[in-house]
């Protein structure tokens, strides 16, 4: 079923010819600093891994990709800092020559700020802000009327 677990630590970069026929498990431990993937509400600033299983067909190189991303996040509502992580899965398909070495980075990168969501919120239920006061109404109710 596998090759072995192969780590890198930057990156992973996957050479073809190393590729054995039933497929090889890499591993690779990525540094957000350099990759430019902050948003003025988003910031990805602990290294982050991701797990491929690798395998190729005549000359396709597939590569299942598991991501695990911990986001650093102001909530939208609230406006409290709050931490979660992402956990996109990715399906890359790469047109390869024997001699190819393939680095995925961009590729993890984009399926990480994908999964960005669109409004971060800290919980569903979060109450956000008194529209008269600016409290914030997961602590403490104000006591004013709310719409």
């Amino acid at each position: 079923m596998s090759g072995g677990i192969e780590t890198c630590e930057d990156a992973m970069k996957i050479y073809v010819s190393k590729v054995p026929e039933e497929g090889i498990h890499q591993r690779a431990r990525y540094d957000p600093s350099a990759m430019d993937m902050d948003r003025f509400d988003i910031h990805l600033t602990e290294p982050f891994e991701a797990e491929a299983f690798i395998t190729k067909a005549d000359r396709e190189l597939v590569v299942k990709v598991d991501i695990q991303a911990p986001l650093h996040m102001t909530c939208a509502r609230c406006l409290e800092a709050f931490t979660t992580t992402v956990t996109p899965d990715a399906l890359f398909s790469y047109a390869v020559q024997p001699a190819d070495v393939v680095d995925i980075t961009e590729d993890v990168r984009q399926e990480i700020i994908l999964a960005y969501p669109m409004i971060p919120v800290c919980q569903p239920a979060c109450k956000g802000l008194c529209m008269v006061c600016g409290q914030n109404l997961n602590t403490a109710d104000c006591g004013h009327q709310q719409q």
